[in-house]
């Protein structure tokens, strides 16, 4: 039963609220099922939501609407920041990696998640983020190699680092409600980007002398 009488609430369908709460109609659906949000069912069994409790409800959801970019952005940074130490600490060379790679690569890490997390409410980067981010990967394959690592070491320490991203676009439908489909659509966003990014780092790698003392290279300005 809904928490507001007829004289004080607005109500809303299905479809209205799902558009309101930035969900598809089926999460509303389910969240009404299991009392999340409160529901009145008409003579002809169809739902109608009451605007305060649909406010309700989006003061407690983490995200909505274009709001999930930066959710899914702070999200993965703190998951990364998280897990990848823990991981890198069971491999050799990375025990071993300087302290300014080190800093170098979690600026990277930080920046391209950035550009993966816009894929949460646009189907594909634009040409000079696209740009941006093969750069990452080259800058990233470049320092490996000049460090004198192996070519699977590098490609294991970008997987961990999108594992992490993949991760968290994972746990979206439990962490903001939003329906399996929109997350399996961004998973694929995500998997498009980041084959290319990891395919120019293994570029670079290979064309990269190890043992060049050059300047790696700073990955290009912030783009958040």
């Amino acid at each position: 039963m809904a928490t507001e009488t007829d004289e004080q609430a607005e109500w809303f369908t299905l479809s209205e609220a799902s558009r309101i709460l930035g969900v598809h109609p089926a999460t509303v659906r389910q969240w009404s099922d299991e009392g999340k949000l409160a529901a009145f069912r008409t003579p002809g069994g169809h739902r109608r939501f009451a605007r305060g409790d649909i406010d309700r409800l989006l003061q407690v959801s983490p995200v909505r609407g274009a709001g999930l970019q930066s959710y899914l952005l702070t999200e993965a940074v703190a998951h990364t920041r998280k897990g990848l130490p823990e991981a890198l600490a069971h491999a050799a060379w990375a025990r071993s990696l300087p302290e300014d790679d080190r800093a170098r690569w979690r600026g990277a890490g930080r920046r391209l998640t950035g550009l993966v997390s816009q894929l949460a409410t646009r189907s594909a980067l634009d040409e000079d983020q696209t740009r941006m981010a093969l750069d990452f990967g080259r800058d990233y394959g470049r320092m490996m190699a000049r460090r004198g690592h192996t070519l699977p070491d590098a490609v294991l320490a970008f997987l961990f680092f999108r594992d992490a991203l993949l991760e968290t676009v994972l746990q979206l439908p439990e962490t903001t409600g939003i329906d399996r489909n929109a997350m399996l659509l961004i998973v694929g966003r995500v998997n498009v980007l980041l084959n290319s990014v990891l395919r120019a780092m293994m570029g670079a790698f290979e064309e990269t002398v190890p043992g060049d003392d050059g300047d790696p290279g700073a990955p290009g300005g912030e783009v958040l």
